[in-house]
């Protein structure tokens, strides 16, 4: 679809799997390219470029291709079915994506001022920038995912707090800030 120009198209299959395409594309180690058949030929697919230039594409534009948002029947699961998405690194803004994809009502809660994790923390800007991360983010927030910053779950409120509050599903997803041996 990249080659014949049809962009949007090709976003939107991108991203019925892979709801951070900027983002792989800008950190990708590129090892299915070492795999890559075409290579026999000439030379292998770059597909993290791929996937980085059509999601650029779409970053920059003034309408931003947002998934839409149902269930099987076409129509959204009720507030009886909320579900907590505890931590906004990139386990839990896929499982957000994913979920509201799939229609469930989707609170994120994040114990730092804003989304993103490590990808943020960890990652340096000249290899990853803080606004592609962001520019991510806004396409999930658009499809309908509330965040909460400065949440703290386990001192803040518990997960018996967010019971009472309605939330009948959680995904904990509070990454791995702490400081580790790359054993290298």
């Amino acid at each position: 679809m990249a080659a014949e120009g049809r962009f949007e198209e090709a976003l939107q299959l991108i991203k019925q799997d892979n709801p951070l395409p900027m983002i792989c594309g800008a950190i990708c180690n590129r090892r299915c390219e070492d795999a890559c058949t075409r290579g026999t030929i000439d030379q292998p697919l770059a597909i993290d470029e791929i996937k980085k230039y059509i999601a650029s594409l779409d970053m920059n534009k003034d309408t931003r291709y947002v998934p839409l948002c149902e269930k099987h029947d076409g129509g959204m699961w009720d507030e009886n079915y909320k579900v907590a998405v505890i931590g906004g690194g990139p386990a839990g803004l896929a499982a957000a994506y994913f979920l509201r994809l799939d229609g469930y009502p989707v609170t994120v809660f994040e114990r730092e001022k804003r989304a993103g994790g490590m990808m943020l923390n960890g990652i340096p800007s000249y290899r990853l920038e803080k606004e592609v991360v962001q520019s991510e983010i806004d396409i999930i927030e658009a499809m309908g995912v509330e965040f909460k910053y400065g949440v703290n779950v386990g001192s803040d409120v518990t997960i018996q707090d967010l019971r009472d509050q309605g939330y009948k599903a959680f995904f904990i997803a509070i990454g791995m800030q702490g400081g580790r041996m790359a054993g290298v």
